[in-house]
């Protein structure tokens, strides 16, 4: 049986999984047309998925069209969710962009189609929404070619009457179809229907030589060559073909099944990943999400590039070097599974109980270890602190995070020692929302969220000394200990330098070690609101000591008390963080995004131009960036995006700094 992968993706809400539910539908699939408005949509099962009415993880369904296997992969629409589609696209061997008829493109389907031409697989578009009123089907076409530049051919039109659409043609056999069935194409569009078809006619004879021939010289070009002449466009990417449909009237669902039977590329002629050359030969197969089941445990969605697996194979790990026992294997069917003996290559299957398999490893036959690439997922870029309201619960949080993470990676974890805060990073507030449902559901505790502390730091604007004698007698054995020193400022980014210009054995040289101790002890915790102090020079210089009473701690403690008299003395204030960020937006919304941006005391460094988006280079204190996915989105319209890394430290301005150490006060009065 011939086989297809295939991946819907799209910006969201644009009718991704409505699609997919269409398309189930008609190949008889399910008895009924899902809904993600009902809540009964066999692509969107999470209970999450079904309470928000969006996708937040991929699905697959894997069904029979007429002699042709199709493995379908559902992808979320939203910026939060996006290492799902990155998934995805990454095992797929053909991709349909859905694309709102209403709207157009949005910014996801412009990082759908790069990622598409990135690992070279075909495209189709489809138009989706025909039953809403006043779709700008032309306008769309413009867009889409301004991404794709050349080979944009319409194959299936709508008949747009009014601000209605009544119905589509497919152009290749130039027949009519609506709700009820095939209808006869109304006498006012024949013209327009024959300029597209003289279009579609052009466009593929382009880029096939042999067609180009019959068209110059004006032979008949008959359905069946353009058929070839468009699989070959389409398989070559040089031609990206249009359908428009409605999910909800099926209308143009079967055009598109057709097409994908028609043009879209077989295991053996898809693109495989540069390790492989063909798909026979020793098995190699691909994890490509994990996903985590209260009933299940871990569950690996594979792609089997080469070979075949099936059930009781012995298969090495070669991306931790370990051995896994394929026990069952799974067809997928949304939130069903189907039990099968084996799988082949270019399809799309389920294992479970693997022992030490994730996201991105790859499983290879003994014979011939292959290792495939691993999916590169953005970084996050949105933070909390996160704790549970009792310590059993914050063994529970970590516990069922590190699941999470096993199938996410785009979520990120870590414990900040300085902070004494769990942070939790994620691609922003949607993504947080599902992280916290997900740890209630599934492991039943609830998360307390708070500001994740900021790593202020402190230093000094000038030169100064600091002097301290630490002696106790108590009978018997005393401490005694004095440190003369001196503190100056170093450029910033310089560290901490520690310097013994000790002359005469005024302080002995087995003591020193302990003084250089007792002064980073005291930098590490400052003197104006406990942050550590940073880029100064400490030079230790005189001092005195006891034959008798000194000892280590004695020098440690004089060292510590020197340090802290020597800094107050040297006009000590507060540095913040700042980040240097990069902000991706459509110039719609540069001065929006740029006045917000001033407002959080950015520096605009520059703004450069990358296609049809804008991309806003600047600083921004650490402390201005909280919740900043939200604040983007909300200005952008769910458009914007933006990535963050640490720049510098930079001295902080006098209003906020006493509100800083006013806190730190009000910490330790507690």
């Amino acid at each position: 049986m011939e086989k297809r992968c295939i991946c819907i993706a799209g910006h969201a809400n644009s009718g991704k999984t409505a699609l997919g539910e269409a398309i189930l539908y008609k190949v008889n699939f399910t008895n009924r047309l899902g809904s993600i408005d009902t809540g009964t949509s066999i692509l969107d099962y999470m209970k999450y998925e079904r309470e928000r009415k969006y996708s937040v993880s991929l699905s697959v369904a894997t069904f029979k069209y007429d002699d042709v296997e199709v493995d379908l992969i559902d992808t979320p629409g939203y910026l939060d969710f996006q290492g799902e589609r990155i998934s995805g696209l990454s095992v797929c061997d053909s991709v349909v962009i859905v694309v709102d008829g209403s709207s157009g493109l949005g910014f996801t389907t412009g990082q759908v189609i790069e990622q598409a031409q990135k690992r070279g697989i075909p495209s189709i578009f489809y138009i989706s929404k025909l039953g809403k009123e006043s779709i700008n089907f032309k306008g769309i076409l413009e867009e889409i070619k301004d991404e794709v530049k050349t080979g944009l051919v319409p194959l299936v039109v709508p008949l747009i009457k009014g601000d209605k659409t009544i119905g589509v043609v497919d152009m290749l056999d130039l027949k009519a179809y609506a709700a009820e069935g095939e209808i006869d194409i109304p006498p006012e569009f024949q013209s327009e229907i024959e300029q597209y078809k003289e279009s579609m006619i052009e466009s593929i004879s382009e880029v096939d030589e042999g067609l180009m021939e019959k068209f110059v010289e004006e032979k008949e070009i008959t359905n069946e060559d353009l058929k070839k002449g468009l699989q070959n466009g389409v398989r070559s990417g040089k031609i990206f073909p249009v359908i428009s449909g409605d999910s909800i009237s099926l209308v143009g669902i079967n055009c598109l099944l057709q097409y994908i039977k028609d043009i879209l590329p077989s295991p053996a002629e898809a693109k495989l990943p540069s390790q492989i050359e063909s798909i026979d030969g020793p098995t190699v197969a691909f994890s490509f999400k994990t996903k985590f089941e209260t009933h299940v445990g871990e569950l690996n969605f594979i792609k089997v590039w080469r070979g075949k697996i099936s059930a009781g194979d012995t298969l090495i790990n070669t991306s931790s070097n370990t051995e896994e026992k394929i026990n069952q294997l799974f067809v997928l069917k949304g939130n069903e599974r189907e039990s099968v003996n084996e799988v082949k290559a270019g399809s799309i299957c389920a294992l479970v109980k693997l022992k030490n398999t994730a996201s991105g490893d790859t499983l290879a036959d003994p014979s011939n270890p292959v290792t495939l690439d691993k999916i590169v997922f953005p970084k996050p870029v949105a933070k909390i602190a996160i704790e549970g309201e009792s310590e059993k619960d914050n063994d529970k949080i970590s516990k069922g995070l590190s699941k999470l993470r096993i199938s996410d990676r785009t979520l990120n974890y870590n414990f900040d020692s300085e902070a004494k805060q769990l942070i939790l990073e994620t691609m922003g507030e949607q993504h947080m929302q599902f992280i916290k449902s997900w740890l209630e559901d599934n492991f039943g505790v609830h998360l307390i969220e708070s500001t994740p502390g900021i790593h202020y730091r402190e230093t000094i604007q000038k030169k100064s000394e600091g002097q301290a004698k630490f002696k106790k007698q108590t009978g018997g054995r005393g401490q005694y200990g004095e440190v003369y020193l001196k503190v100056e400022p170093l450029d910033r980014g310089v560290g901490v330098e520690f310097e013994d210009q000790i002359k005469g054995g005024n302080i002995p040289g087995k003591y020193v070690p302990s003084v250089e101790m007792g002064v980073r002890e005291a930098l590490a915790t400052g003197t104006l609101a406990c942050y550590p102090v940073i880029d100064c020079k400490v030079i230790v210089y005189d001092g005195s000591y006891h034959p008798v009473d000194s000892s280590d701690n004695a020098f440690r403690r004089a060292g510590s008390m020197a340090v802290k008299d020597a800094l107050l003395k040297a006009s000590p204030f507060l540095l913040e963080p700042i980040l240097k960020i990069q902000v991706v937006i459509t110039d719609e919304y540069t001065g929006d995004v740029m006045g917000d941006l001033n407002s959080k005391r950015g520096k605009i460094l520059g703004i450069d131009a990358k296609g049809k988006f804008q991309v806003i280079n600047a600083y921004v204190p650490e402390k201005e960036m909280f919740k900043y996915s939200s604040r983007l989105r909300s200005l952008t319209q769910g458009t914007g995006t933006y990535s963050a890394e640490f720049a510098f430290y930079e001295r902080m301005p006098e209003e906020i700094s006493k509100e800083i150490i006013e806190q730190s006060k009000s910490k330790k009065e507690e």
